[in-house]
Formats: C-alpha cells, structure tokens, sequence
C-alpha cells in the first residue's frame, strides 16, 4: 500500500508551481508567513525529500528481490529438469560399483583380501556435470528441503574415499597393508546406499510429488539390492550386515545428519 502522503506533495507542488506562474510572486502576507517559518518549512520539505528518496528505495528493493526470487525459481525449476539424467548416472555409477567389488569377494583367502589381488573397474568415475547438477539443485531449493540430496552427495565423497583407499591398500609393494572381506563387504552396503538414495529422488525430478524424501531406511537400501538382482539367497552375509545395522539406526545416513 502506498503512504497517502506521497500524491499529496506531489499535487501541492504542482499548484505551487502553477500559481507561480500564472499569478506571479505571491502576496505579502503570505511571502510574510513563508519568511517567518522558513526554517521549520525548510525541515519538512527536507524530511519530505528524504522521505520520498526512501520511498523510491524501498520500492527499489522489493522490486529487485522479486526479480531475484523469480530468477532463483526459474533456475530450480531448470534444474530439477534435469535432475533425473543425474539420478540415472548416480545409479549407474553405484551399480557399476558394486559388480566390480563383488567381484573381489571369490578372490578372498578367508577373511582378507591378498595383496596384489586383481582389482578392475574400481573407482568408478562419476561426471562432473552430474555433481554440479546435484551441487545447483542444493543451491537454488529456497523453499523445498534437498537434504536427502546433500547427504547422497556427502557419501559419494566417502564412498569414493574408501574405494581408493582399499585398491591403494591392495597395490601396497610392501604388502603392509590389509584388505580385509568385511571393508568390501561394507563399500557394498555403502554403494548400495547411494543407489538407494538415488533411487528415492527419482519421483520429485520426475515432478510426481512435490517434495523429495529427506532420508532413506535401510529397507531402501535392501530395494537396492533387489533392483540390482542381489537376492538375500545368494548374498546372505550382506543382508545380515544390513539387519544388524537396523538395529542401531533407522537408515545408512543418520550419523550424516545427525
């Protein structure tokens, strides 16, 4: 709403102007009365000028950030569209991940992991363009809760962390270092995670629901598996791993955000 006082000056000063130029000076009494409060006049158009200017201002502000918050939804919106081409390479990246440390298990003397051991398709590379569409995506949610997306984020980070740790532990000329069965069975859990979560956000990018999941279980992450043909029969070890975890924590990201 607007202050009533602002067409009020402004109409005053046209009369002014007006009566001043059809009229000429104005008469003594009142150039007499003008004299007397001049200072006082002085102030109020003064407090009117620096009010107007405020005015002005203000109604610059709030135009600015209406064209901000416009911007900032318009860039969401772009790349929420493209949200589910990054989901798709974050899935596949997991995946990929997981084939080739289950591939590590068979080569396994007991519960270690032999040095030297032939180790392919580890780590896997995820594209920059996908981690900077995530990277956006956090960015510009002014109003919607992408936490879920930071943590995914946060744990490709971790996850990629170990990986290089266990093929640099495995390459160890000196032989120093252990890989022991239960590191790759944990990156498995850990690589099945990041699918997991994946997997969860694929509906908001998709636009079927209006905000994404802030977490995921770890019954997400036994879909993980299933959706990656990893039954319960074939992999008994990883699910009991998976159940024993259940007990202490609702899902695989909970000590992220806690």
């Amino acid at each position: 709403m607007k202050e009533p006082w602002f067409p009020l000056v402004m109409i005053c000063t046209v009369l002014l102007g007006i009566w001043l130029g059809i009229f000429g000076p104005l008469p003594k009494g009142i150039t007499d009365w003008i004299n007397q409060w001049q200072n006082l006049i002085a102030a109020v158009v003064a407090v009117g000028a620096a009010g107007l200017a405020y005015h002005g201002a203000m109604q610059q502000l709030r135009q600015n950030d209406r064209q901000e918050r416009n911007r900032r939804s318009k860039k969401h919106a772009a790349v929420r569209a493209m949200l589910p081409l990054a989901l798709s390479q974050v899935t596949e990246y997991a995946q990929k991940s997981e084939f080739a440390l289950l591939a590590l298990l068979p080569q396994c003397r007991g519960q270690i992991l032999p040095p030297g051991s032939l180790i392919q398709g580890l780590p896997q590379i995820l594209p920059h363009e996908t981690l900077d569409v995530l990277g956006e995506l956090v960015e510009y949610s002014d109003d919607v809760d992408v936490s879920l997306v930071e943590t995914m984020v946060a744990w490709i980070q971790i996850y990629d962390s170990r990986v290089r740790g266990l093929v640099r532990d495995n390459a160890d000329p000196a032989g120093e270092a252990t890989v022991f069965r239960l590191n790759i069975e944990n990156y498995l859990i850990d690589a099945a995670s990041i699918y997991a979560a994946a997997a969860a956000l694929f509906d908001y990018g998709r636009r079927r629901g209006s905000r994404p999941p802030d977490t995921i279980t770890w019954e997400n992450v036994r879909g993980a598996f299933r959706n990656m043909r990893m039954w319960d029969e074939e992999h008994r070890d990883l699910y009991k791993i998976v159940e024993g975890r259940e007990q202490r924590s609702r899902g695989p990201f909970d000590r992220l955000v806690e």
